[in-house]
């Protein structure tokens, strides 16, 4: 059990140094500082070994290093340089429904990307500035890997991610400090993965 978490944290290590690298290809070398992607990813795919030892194989780990790679890259880019590169959101909602068509739940990861999409494109247009086009476009990925874990998972991830970028907000304000325009892809990344998180533990 200890020797997997343990392997897991290391190989999570690796892939947070392949997300600093990654995301400073779009904000630029020195920008992301070290360690924290590498922190992040190391401890989240180890507690995810923890959580789905009993049921967890190598296609699952990798799937598990994948995506966390993917929303640790994301959110570092969205932190730094207010924005979400196509290249990253759109070919990981492709993947994500890959994933589906393997494991048989397809339907679920297009219905659930297409339906967070399409909340955040009314948004998106209905009040201007509230959300990108960017996180337009991750919704589609963090919708259909919500979808794949059912809609207790959708659902929390689709309220929780307004929460924390309204939360951080508040933190700001509570400090008297002006907000400033607060990038909310990392919240829509951090949302998922405590959704995925959530539907695993119950």
């Amino acid at each position: 059990m200890w020797s997997l978490i343990s392997v897991s944290a290391l190989l999570g290590a690796g892939a947070g140094w392949c997300a600093r690298r990654t995301a400073s290809q779009f904000v630029g070398e020195h920008v992301v500082q070290r360690g924290w992607c590498e922190a992040v990813c190391a401890t989240g795919v180890a507690a995810t070994a923890w959580i789905a030892a009993g049921e967890l194989d190598v296609w699952r780990l990798v799937l598990a290093i994948a995506f966390w790679w993917w929303c640790v890259t994301l959110g570092a880019i969205d932190l730094c340089v207010r924005r979400l590169p196509n290249v990253l959101t759109v070919p990981g909602f492709a993947v994500i429904v890959g994933v589906g068509v393997a494991t048989g739940g397809a339907l679920a990861a297009i219905v659930g990307g297409v339906l967070l999409a399409t909340v955040y494109l009314v948004v998106h247009f209905g009040v201007p500035g509230s959300f990108g086009a960017g996180d337009v476009k991750l919704a589609l990925g963090v919708g259909a890997a919500a979808g794949l874990a059912g809609g207790g998972a959708w659902l929390c991830a689709a309220v929780l991610a307004p929460a924390l970028t309204a939360g951080a907000g508040c933190v700001f304000l509570a400090a008297r400090r002006c907000p400033p325009t607060l990038p909310h892809g990392p919240a829509m990344c951090a949302s998922v993965l405590v959704a995925l998180f959530a539907a695993h533990i119950t």
